[in-house]
């Protein structure tokens, strides 16, 4: 008589096949079905994509190798793995001029801050704010001059903490610009409230004053309540330019704040329940409904992707975007005209093998290349 193996051992199968069928396509190597399709890189010939960015159209690549915003060392290598895997040269592929800027010096930058920790009053809920502060503050002026010239910044973390800069920068520049959140996690806490004081888990509840209307008392963020150059108010995001797509794993308190503050979130439900075409759709007609050409940003951490493709990162949830999910929703805010500003943040070498942490690198390069444009037809 013929025996079936068990449930146990067939779900083991499933599970180990697919996860050798992944890996295979990961690599484009050799092997049956998916395993021999290679990846080809093909820029959009579509010459009404990236309308914010002057011509001819040059990406500043800024390192923001951070990593103070959370307990782990190994986010500040981020922008130095991405760019060893072949970035650049595809970038260049897809028809920018490439403006490579050096990392920001945040070791230099942040020890000087540090220096004053023992005159100043530390926060008792914002870890590391003078270091993750000053850095911020170097980050937003970069940030800033270059939207200023036309360009498209693209900037690689690092932790995620390095949204306030970013995103200091970009409303300073461009006030109007509507924000695209791509992360497991809200990222909506202030120090009165964080669970655990990490300042990557911040960078959208630091913007918004609503939730925090003098971010002075942090040490470390005073400047970010200082006038522009421009005589204009410090930069703010209202809760009604921001849309999150694929939360799954959020505080308390972070609940009632989107909920009080009525801000549009897709979580993993809602994707899976609409299905991401359709999140998308809706996402973009939330933030163009006042004004269908304002420039967008799009921040994306990695941990937003399910760890089967991308575990090395420091805060990974099951049960995120799909390889394809991951990529559509870089490569639909590309086919709205409208993006004019990137990051990609929270990838960890160390948290993962050598396999792990390729995979992890290899998929945040992959996205970069959907940032900037890469179609498939």
């Amino acid at each position: 008589m013929l025996r079936l193996p068990s449930k146990k051992t067939r779900a083991y199968i499933v599970r180990h096949i697919s996860k050798r069928a992944a890996t295979s396509e990961s690599r484009g190597g050799g092997g049956a079905g998916i395993g021999n399709v290679q990846h080809q890189l093909f820029p959009t010939d579509d010459s009404s994509l990236f309308r914010h960015v002057a011509q001819p159209r040059t990406v500043s690549v800024i390192g923001a190798p951070m990593t103070y915003g959370q307990p782990f060392v190994g986010t500040d290598r981020g922008p130095e793995l991405l760019r060893e895997s072949g970035l650049l040269k595809d970038l260049s592929s897809l028809g920018w001029r490439v403006e490579d800027l050096p990392d920001l010096d945040f070791d230099t930058i942040c020890a000087e801050a540090a220096k004053s920790s023992n005159a100043v009053p530390m926060s008792p809920n914002a870890k590391h704010s003078l270091q993750v502060g000053e850095g911020c503050r170097v980050l937003a002026d970069l940030v800033e001059s270059k939207l200023r010239l036309g360009r498209f910044p693209l900037i690689l973390g690092g932790d995620h903490s390095i949204g306030i800069g970013s995103l200091a920068g970009i409303l300073r520049a461009k006030p109007d610009t509507g924000v695209i959140w791509v992360d497991a996690h809200a990222d909506l806490n202030v120090p009165s409230v964080s669970e655990s004081g990490n300042m990557h888990g911040m960078p959208l509840g630091l913007m918004m004053k609503e939730l925090i209307p003098d971010r002075s008392i942090i040490p470390g963020l005073e400047w970010m309540e200082h006038e522009s150059k421009d005589g204009s108010e410090p930069p703010r995001l209202p809760p009604d330019s921001l849309v999150y797509v694929g939360l799954r794993d959020i505080d308390q308190a972070e609940r009632r704040f989107i909920k009080q503050l009525g801000i549009k979130a897709f979580t993993m439900f809602d994707i899976d329940h609409l299905g991401i075409g359709r999140v998308m759709d809706l996402a973009f007609e939330h933030l163009t409904k006042s004004n269908p050409d304002r420039p967008l940003h799009l921040s994306y951490d990695i941990d937003a992707v399910d760890p089967a493709h991308a575990p090395a990162t420091g805060t990974a949830v099951r049960g995120g975007l799909t390889w394809r999910e991951a990529h559509f929703v870089a490569e639909y805010v590309v086919k709205t005209g409208s993006l004019a500003s990137a990051e990609i943040v929270e990838v960890n070498h160390t948290l993962s093998d050598g396999d792990g942490a390729n995979e992890t690198v290899e998929l945040g390069h992959n996205l970069v290349n959907a940032f900037l444009g890469e179609s498939i037809l």
